[in-house]
């Protein structure tokens, strides 16, 4: 129990940060209703992704091995899709968040001033 409160201690910042985030998106929502949406969706990700590592790392691992399921060579490969499929998962949200960033804009007339 207390590796799972440990793992979840430090994933804490990453779960703060995607439950304001996701409370920003309701709050916003009215003003920008397309870039809430999707931040609230990669919120929701982010938030299902770093709670299931933070389970599995906390629970799950240390409960297989102990149980004696889960040979080293087994380990490695699970871990091995994990930090595929976590990897692929983050790239998702970081692409919705940058989508929330541009959508909805209008269209530039003008060249912006120069920088400097």
């Amino acid at each position: 129990m207390m590796v799972l409160l440990m793992a979840l201690a430090g994933a804490s910042p990453t779960l703060l940060a995607t439950l304001v985030g996701g409370v920003l998106a309701l709050v916003l929502w009215q003003c920008a209703p397309r870039p809430a949406l999707l931040v609230l969706l990669a919120c929701a990700m982010q938030f299902a992704v770093t709670l299931f590592g933070a389970w599995m790392q906390g629970w799950w691992l240390p409960a297989a091995r102990e149980a004696g399921e889960l040979s080293l060579q087994r380990l490695s490969l699970f871990m091995g899709v994990w930090g595929v499929c976590s990897s692929i998962l983050h790239g998702a949200v970081l692409g919705l968040l940058v989508w929330a960033a541009f959508a909805g804009r209008q269209q530039a007339r003008a060249l912006p001033p120069p920088i400097g």
